[in-house]
């Protein structure tokens, strides 16, 4: 007979034996919870990591609203449900007409919203409120908030205590292109407001990059360490002039901390159904019915991995 690993007083009762395995599966389940990016079961998660998105379409009501650049709804809902997990906090500080703060309480998150145009701001609130009544009358829990500010976006650390939000998803404006006639195909000149601080009134290319650089720095001090940032922006054309906005904007938020995670491509084609030939017939010139999302990362690490993740196996 082969003597006990273990003294004899050391030995467990089968009901101690099953506590302890209950404990630590327990314990198990929470780290694996607690180390979990997000919701998404591995299928959704493969179709959402394809580079390309195609599928992504306005809403009949958000087709209907009269803002000049608006992004739909299901966009910020991918990336919210990329990036987040139920009852985080998701900060759009251009908010628009409230596609973020929509998307986020639809899917769980609380959602903070800055709007410098105030008719713009009371459409998000409106479409919020509406979203509230339909979640009451199908007895959906409604455990998570919605703030809207009538702000600049400039005011981000004021309005929001440091390192508190989760993820920032949003859409900068693309420089004064709103004043201008798109030449694609033909859309006349949108007009945001009449804000003296509205960043797209800035002629000047460098001195607009300078001024989101500077509101990015304040976005970057309320987001937790290891959040990410979601840019949804295009590249532009003025004449004879290309402005490649995407990586420029990237390298200024490089400059003050964030790290350049990743890249995605947001395919529009089906938005453009009268495309002319730019150009024709002496200079060939792209149409450009795509946009870019950026991916930041507020990371601890040096390689931008979450810091939980780096400590276990980096160290």
């Amino acid at each position: 007979m082969h003597d006990s690993l273990y003294p004899a007083e050391e030995a467990l009762a089968p009901d101690d034996l099953e506590r302890v395995y209950a404990e630590q599966a327990a314990e198990a389940s929470a780290l694996y919870t607690a180390r979990r990016a997000n919701d998404l079961d591995g299928a959704t998660w493969t179709r959402y990591s394809i580079s390309i998105w195609s599928d992504l379409r306005k809403t009949p009501e958000e087709a209907s609203l009269k803002h000049p650049a608006m992004f739909p709804m299901a966009l910020p809902a991918r990336l919210i449900e990329c990036f987040t997990r139920q009852g985080m906090t998701v900060l759009d500080p251009f908010l628009g007409v409230g596609s973020t703060l929509l998307a986020a309480k639809r899917l769980g998150r609380h959602g903070i919203g800055i709007e410098l145009n105030p008719e713009y701001a009371r459409i998000a609130e409106q479409r919020v409120n509406t979203l509230t009544l339909e979640q009451e009358w199908d007895d959906q829990p409604l455990s998570v908030t919605s703030q809207i500010h009538v702000a600049d976006a400039n005011d981000v650390d004021q309005l929001i205590p440091p390192e508190s939000v989760d993820l920032v998803v949003t859409s900068p404006p693309y420089w004064d292109i709103l004043l201008e006639k798109r030449t694609a195909d033909y859309k006349p000149i949108r007009h945001y407001g009449d804000a003296a601080k509205d960043l797209g009134k800035i002629r000047d290319y460098r001195q607009f990059l300078h001024a989101l650089q500077q509101i990015f720095r304040k976005i970057h001090a309320v987001m937790r360490p290891d959040a990410y940032c979601c840019v949804v922006v295009m590249d532009i054309r003025k004449k004879n002039r290309f402005y490649p906005f995407h990586s420029d904007l990237a390298s200024s938020l490089e400059e003050i901390g964030f790290v350049y995670d990743d890249l995605i491509i947001w395919d529009r084609r089906h938005e453009y159904s009268n495309l002319r030939p730019l150009g024709y017939p002496a200079v060939f010139r792209i149409n450009k019915v795509h946009e870019y999302i950026l991916i930041f990362q507020k990371a601890e690490g040096e390689f931008g991995c979450q810091a939980s993740y780096c400590a276990d196996n980096f160290a």
